[in-house]
């Protein structure tokens, strides 16, 4: 006794540390999870809080805007740019720069040059007539000018002195130049004074010269500056008179001036640059839109500039006043999500890796609304719709409605938009969300992203007549946002496959790809178990119906049930429905090696669907559609064997029971129960009605008081739907048919 007491008091002293370890370590896990999801709401909120804030208050006019109450200057003084009396400035004092031509006195000297060897030549010729006629006709000599330039140049001091006058009549042309018929563009004809450099001066040293000094046309008036310089140099006016008519006719064939459009150019823009910009005050109280005014692009800038003006000249504690209050109105948001999960979606909170991708994904689409909201295109709404459909499609309509209620409020108070674009993104998004079950088709979500533009199109135009806006801004507005609408249920049908596998999503056209019959492991299970095919199809049917009676995923039953004993390929041959002839392989072996090789095909299923990539949801049904069920043949058949031995000790239920975990989602539960209901019926030698409802009422209230329903959330109306319906599919199975009277031979 002592012996045994101390063993068993050693026993228990060696087993409390260990159990203490397990405890602990147990109790540091939950507690870094519990950290963990807290960083993550903590850091969601503080990112979220930022884009909502943004830089300040939002600006919230549009061009098209009819405001409903008069719109006045709230600040002491703000300043707009005139750009049309800036523009008028700049360009007067551009005018005011002329252009710019380059003079070339080489012509001029040529000229003068040939002039001096004509009156030599005609000093040394006697008679008009005697003279060379190209020079007559050159310089289209008349008799009169012959004897003038005769007479002034019959003696060497004459001469002389005839040269020093040319000279002195040629100075104003080779400073001024002349200017040809061409050398100024069209733009620049009614340029009164010209800016004239020679080539070796900079653009700064240019002088301005009037139009009429260089113009041929002008300057051979007898009027003009050049024609009474001309003549002023010579002693005797005929004689000057006649030099200049001369001089005239060669004139326009020897320009000199040479427009320079590059540097006319700078020096223009350098003018209008010197010119500052011309300013409007706007003084405290000015009206810059009346009541019930449309608002118009010129009023836009200037509510858009009194708007910047007012938000830099917030304090620094107005400015703090407001960031708390938006992460008040945030926080308020999230635990109001956070009491909704806790209460309805407790198993999505215990999984930091899901509470992180959506919390990722409203971050995402509250930065898409932030950068899409300085457009004009009403595309904001395609980031909330979108987010709102994926939370639907990855867990249920009642959490995306919450997620739609948040990420609508949010985008108002981050746009500034008042109750009624909340409505508007609130009301087509829901539209969308409420429309939205199973996903078994591509054109589903065309269909739901068009339920959605018809939300946002009719709530456009009741929220716009509501507040009296322009018929042309609610059509506008409408048009814009249904469209969008659609184009959301575009786009999330081309990236539903890479929502898919990014979130672990399992939707209605995944699953039917999946129980295609070309799946690999349907055809190997075809191929190596086709009795358990079978059996898997036949509860795939049942299962389904059963499923569609209480509202459950019916889809998933059915294909789950398709892959839920793919684990018996491995061991065909040990289970009843694929064994061929009388034999049974479990005779030679005792029922424990039996009841493991039974038990092992949930494991081996679970094995060969993650080596398959099988989606979660699948291989979750394939490990719980047995629970902790025990495997009764081979128990009794134990205790049976155990029974004639009267030395044996008693058989623990627990080492002929399926590991387990009970089933966890009504799905696996309806699994479980077709699974065992169509195996068990396959038994009956007379499946009549009444022996069918008799073995699936036994069946169903034996797993019942097992407790093997107790974690799926099934009520008891729900399970007595399951027995009435699998029965009927089962009757439906095993109906009576007509005997044909036996062929006979000849």
């Amino acid at each position: 006794m002592s012996t045994a007491w101390r063993r068993s008091r050693g026993a228990r002293v060696q087993l409390r540390p260990t159990t203490s370890i397990s405890m602990n370590s147990g109790r540091k896990a939950e507690r870094r999870e519990r950290a963990m999801l807290l960083a993550i709401v903590v850091l969601s909120l503080a990112v979220c809080t930022a884009i909502v804030h943004g830089p300040g208050p939002p600006f919230t006019y549009r061009i098209g805007q009819r405001p409903n109450r008069e719109l006045r200057v709230s600040v002491a003084e703000f300043k707009v740019r005139n750009q049309t009396k800036t523009s008028n400035e700049r360009q007067a004092a551009a005018d005011q720069v002329p252009p710019q031509l380059v003079n070339d006195p080489g012509p001029i000297r040529d000229l003068l040059g040939r002039l001096e060897d004509l009156t030599s030549t005609i000093a040394k010729t006697r008679r008009f007539e005697d003279l060379p006629e190209n020079l007559r006709v050159s310089w289209k000599l008349s008799p009169g000018a012959f004897l003038d330039l005769k007479a002034a140049t019959d003696t060497p001091e004459r001469r002389d002195s005839l040269n020093a006058q040319l000279t002195a009549a040629f100075a104003p042309l080779e400073r001024d130049g002349v200017l040809g018929p061409d050398a100024l563009p069209a733009s620049e004809d009614q340029s009164r004074v010209l800016s004239i450099r020679d080539p070796s001066q900079p653009a700064e040293a240019a002088r301005p010269t009037s139009r009429d000094r260089v113009v041929p046309e002008r300057f051979v008036k007898p009027d003009s500056p050049v024609h009474r310089e001309f003549l002023a140099a010579f002693t005797s006016k005929e004689l000057g008179q006649a030099i200049f008519a001369l001089t005239a006719n060669q004139l326009d064939k020897t320009p000199t001036l040479t427009f320079e459009q590059e540097s006319t150019a700078r020096l223009r823009d350098q003018a209008r640059a010197r010119v500052p910009d011309h300013f409007d005050s706007y003084n405290r109280g000015e009206v810059l839109v009346e009541q019930g005014q449309t608002i118009t692009e010129e009023q836009l800038i200037l509510l858009r500039l009194e708007h910047e003006t007012a938000a830099s000249a917030l304090s620094w504690g107005k400015r703090l006043a407001r960031a708390i209050g938006v992460f008040g109105l945030t926080s308020a948001l999230f635990f109001l999500v956070a009491t909704h999960v806790w209460r309805r979606e407790r198993g999505f909170a215990r999984e930091p890796f899901r509470v992180a991708m959506i919390c990722g994904l409203v971050i995402l689409a509250l930065a898409v609304v932030r950068l899409l909201a300085n457009q004009t295109w009403n595309a904001e709404v395609v980031p909330v719709a979108v987010a709102a459909m994926i939370v639907a499609i990855a867990y249920n309509p009642g959490f995306a409605m919450m997620i739609t209620f948040c990420l609508s409020l949010l985008t108002a108070i981050a746009l500034g938009g008042e109750i009624p674009y909340f409505l508007v993104v609130m009301g087509g998004t829901s539209a969308g969300v409420l429309s939205l079950s199973q996903v078994r088709t591509r054109t589903k979500l065309i269909k739901v992203g068009a339920t959605a533009a018809f939300g946002y199109f009719l709530m456009t135009w009741a929220t716009g007549l509501w507040q009296g806006q322009p018929l042309e801004l609610i059509r506008s507005d409408s048009f814009w946002r249904g469209g969008w609408g659609l184009m959301a249920g575009f786009f999330l049908g081309g990236s539903l496959p890479f929502i898919e596998n990014a979130l672990g999503i399992v939707t209605g056209i995944s699953l039917l790809e999946l129980g295609d019959n070309t799946h690999p492991l349907l055809q190997e299970l075809v191929r190596r178990a086709p009795g358990t095919y079978n059996h898997s199809i036949t509860v795939g049917a049942i299962a389904e119906s059963a499923a569609e009676r209480i509202g459950a995923d019916s889809l998933l039953v059915r294909i789950g049930a398709y892959f839920h004993d793919i684990g018996k390929m491995l061991k065909p041959h040990y289970f009843i429905e694929n064994q061929v002839g009388p034999t049974s392989r479990h005779a030679k072996l005792a029922p424990a090696m039996s009841t493991l090789i039974i038990i092992g095909h949930v494991k081996d299923g679970v094995d060969l669907g993650r080596q398959h990539h099988l989606p979660e949801p699948i291989i979750d049904l394939i490990e719980q559609h047995h629970g902790t069920t025990l495997v009764e043949y081979f128990y009794h058949e134990a205790t049976r064997r155990g029974g004639d031995d009267p030395m044996s000790v008693p058989i623990p239920e627990s080492a002929y029971r399926y590991p387990g975990p009970r089933p966890q989602t009504k799905e696996a539960a309806i699994l479980m129960v077709a699974d065992v209901v169509e195996s068990a019926s396959r038994a009956l030698s007379e499946p009549t009605p009444a022996r069918i409802e008799g073995l699936v009422s036994d069946l169903v209230d034996k797993r019942l008081r097992d407790g093997q329903f107790d974690e799926c959330g099934l009520t008891l109306k729900e399970i007595a739907e399951i027995r009435e319906c699998l029965i009927k599919s089962l009757i439906g199975i095993y109906h009576g048919r007509v005997k044909y009277p036996e062929h006979r031979t000849a």
